[in-house]
């Protein structure tokens, strides 16, 4: 989605209606919906609700004329609330009608001492309209929460929820990225299928490393003022090493944010390693994080599917991505507190420098060690500088990644933390736990997926897995608990039955 820098995930406008069944009181329903209303509002949360008779739907008029309304106010996603049992049908018939997200959510009882005059059967209600959405084939636009039965207390956490689920929805549907040239040769699994991306709503705009270095030409011949950028990168980043270096990554920064606006692109990848460093005469890392902090991710190694999970890891955290490889084992003699964790569960996510500096601890530009080796191995760092180098601060991660699966596309989702320790090694480098991780990689990891992996900064893999199933990821992949064997695992080989 084509956001303001500086934005993470798009506005959602929410609608929410309610329903009764003719046989039971209209002013049940009435009364649930607004307590629910009440603390929507006292959360800051404020839904549009049909004006009239419709905002309580028991009939087909109901439905037609509520559906109306949410379209005219612009609704991205409605929450339907059984305030009973609910008129299965015009239930359906408002989902069909709407076209978009719909959460569907049903009223708990309350009390023992109402159940013989306000009894309203919601839980009895769902079956019914669950099935009845079910048999029209509009399943995958209804999201039901793990617990649908809500007292209103409850209900209000469920749509906070569904806010934040519909962000990725509404992201993804209306998202283009722009990719710079071809996957480098080294990086076979860094490959993508246009079919597959295009299955879960998001457009593609395949453009070459060429259109970056004619941008270039461009903004050069034309004098374009790249002195503000300049300026902003010396302020994040005193380390800068000399003016003809920051004036290299200046026009770039602004070619880049050329294409963006002229294509209306919701993030990129670029080409790197190794043909950018050569014709652009830098590395793309320092630009890349920046990008990202403004909530305009980039992806390295040309890796579209690697983009799309930083978006969608973006949208759900509302906050700042990076791209990392799942990329080294933990020695156990790292530091003395990892005595205290299972150190197969241990995993050194790096990458050459790209992450957002306000990720890393005492961030320092440096230049990247792997390429100097093989580009400039007897002179000193000229074209291979432009790395963030540092240790990511503690905090809580989601790992993210999406892959097609023949035109369709999978995923994974892990969550963990990062250490608060020296990681000892070179490039933006953090020590992550994430719990279940060894039998993961055996079991799901290897095979199916490649080694980078988007990394959202909270904890946000509930909003993504309702989100992958309405935007239709063929299939989903979670850590196990340890009691329940992966298919194909070997229990006599791992332990599991002793």
């Amino acid at each position: 989605m084509y956001l303001p820098l500086g934005t993470y995930s798009p506005d959602i406008k929410l609608g929410l209606v309610s329903a009764s069944r003719n046989c039971f009181p209209r002013s049940l329903s009435e009364e649930r919906t607004q307590r629910l209303l009440a603390g929507c509002r006292q959360a800051g949360i404020e839904p549009f609700v049909p004006e009239g008779p419709s905002q309580i739907i028991e009939t087909k008029d109901h439905a037609i004329e509520a559906a109306r309304q949410f379209k005219q106010a612009g609704c991205d996603a409605v929450v339907y609330y059984l305030g009973n049992f609910s008129p299965e049908i015009e239930d359906a018939y408002v989902i069909k009608l709407f076209e978009g997200p719909v959460m569907m959510i049903a009223a708990a009882e309350e009390s023992g001492a109402t159940l013989l005059e306000k009894r309203g059967d919601a839980l009895c209600g769902l079956l019914s309209a669950a099935l009845a959405v079910s048999k029209r084939g509009l399943a995958q636009r209804v999201h039901l929460p793990e617990f649908p039965v809500v007292s209103a207390e409850e209900g209000v956490k469920e749509i906070a929820h569904f806010i934040k689920v519909v962000k990725v929805v509404k992201g993804a549907r209306n998202a283009t990225v722009g990719l710079f040239g071809p996957r480098p040769r080294d990086f076979e699994t860094c490959n993508y299928n246009l079919a597959s991306v295009n299955s879960i709503g998001i457009e593609v705009e395949e453009l070459g490393l060429f259109d970056l270095q004619n941008e270039i030409k461009r903004i050069r011949a034309k004098g374009e003022d790249t002195q503000t950028i300049k300026a902003d990168m010396k302020r994040e980043v005193p380390s800068i090493p000399d003016e003809d270096f920051a004036d290299r990554l200046s026009v770039y920064e602004r070619a880049i944010k050329n294409f963006r606006d002229q294509l209306k692109l919701s993030g990129a990848a670029t080409q790197c390693w190794s043909e950018q460093e050569l014709s652009l005469r830098h590395v793309p890392c320092f630009i890349n994080g920046r990008m990202a902090m403004g909530g305009f991710p980039i992806a390295c190694e040309n890796d579209c599917y690697s983009l799309i999970a930083e978006l969608l890891g973006q949208y759900a955290s509302n906050e700042t991505v990076g791209i990392l490889d799942i990329n080294h084992s933990i020695p156990k003699d790292l530091h003395a507190s990892l005595k205290d964790y299972p150190i197969k569960d241990m995993v050194g996510m790096f990458h050459c420098g790209n992450a957002s500096t306000k990720l890393l601890k005492n961030p320092e530009m440096k230049y990247q060690v792997i390429m100097k080796r093989m580009m400039e191995p007897d002179t000193p760092a000229d074209i291979t500088r432009g790395t963030i180098e540092g240790q990511f601060a503690a905090s809580p991660i989601t790992v993210v990644q999406v892959h097609g699966v023949g035109d369709k596309m999978q995923a994974y989702l892990l969550e963990g933390h990062f250490l608060d320790l020296d990681p000892k090694t070179f490039g933006c480098t953090g020590t992550a736990y994430l719990p279940g991780f060894s039998r993961f990689y055996r079991h799901v990891l290897l095979g199916r997926f490649h080694h980078h992996a988007a990394v959202a900064f909270g904890h946000c893999a509930a909003v993504l897995y309702d989100a992958f199933k309405m935007i239709g990821m063929e299939n989903i992949y979670t850590p196990l608990p340890a009691p329940m064997p992966y298919p194909g695992e070997n229990v006599f080989y791992n332990g599991a039955l002793r």
